[in-house]
């Protein structure tokens, strides 16, 4: 879908593009690529003094853009927040835009990466008994943070898709410079809840860089 339409919006506007008012139209890329590329999962609209209903949309639904509705003519202050599968800010930019009176406005808005901070990043990719997702019956995955060397114990970074949009893996951040490692437990959701069907034996080890990505492949295994 190229566009997605908001079912409700909640503002001073013409409810109908009438006199001195347009239909605004938002088509966004991420530092230059689509919000897929980019591993944007959700894209946050705010628009200053106005209330958007929903204002959340998922990069699957609105890929290229969405139809925020009818506004009068004027200058607005728009916000667009790229976050992604763990619902970290990934991206962020806060443009005005003067909306004309004629039927149809279209901005295209292309959204930075967030300043790099004092923490790293991990992109994380996974697999199962050398299997990807659907060979390996997981649909979704906990990632644990610095277990120990059986692959227990560790901070839980939480439990996501284990493919969104095709992608295996998420990224996990903030993370504090230098070396961290990671474990996995793949899970299967049955009527009665998540089972177990994978775990890490031997969380690998990586070096952190401040302001950084860093690539991270883990494997696990059927338990014990």
């Amino acid at each position: 879908m190229r566009r997605l339409l908001l079912s409700t919006l909640v503002l001073a506007a013409a409810a109908a593009c009438g006199p001195g008012s347009s239909n605004v139209e938002v088509d966004w890329t991420f530092e230059g690529v689509s919000c897929a590329d980019a591993q944007v999962a959700t894209i946050q609209v705010d628009i200053a003094g106005e209330v958007l209903q929903p204002n959340q949309f998922s990069c699957a639904d609105a890929s290229l853009g969405a139809d925020l509705g009818t506004y009068f003519a004027g200058t607005y202050q728009i916000t667009i927040t790229g976050l992604d599968a763990l619902g970290t800010v990934t991206h962020q930019i806060i443009q005005s835009v003067v909306v004309g009176s004629g039927r149809r406005e279209t901005f295209a808005i292309d959204v930075p990466r967030v300043a790099p901070t004092s923490t790293a990043s991990a992109n994380i990719t996974w697999t199962f008994n050398g299997q990807g997702c659907a060979a390996a019956n997981v649909d979704h995955v906990t990632i644990m943070v610095d277990p120990d060397s059986t692959g227990a114990g560790g901070i839980n970074a939480g439990t996501v898709a284990c493919s969104t949009m095709g992608t295996e893996g998420a990224f996990v951040e903030p993370l504090t410079p230098g070396p961290h490692s990671f474990a996995i437990l793949g899970l299967r959701t049955l009527s009665d809840g998540a089972h177990l069907l994978y775990r890490t034996h031997h969380p690998p080890n990586y070096f952190f860089q401040a302001g950084l990505i860093t690539d991270v492949v883990v494997s696990a295994e059927s338990p014990p």
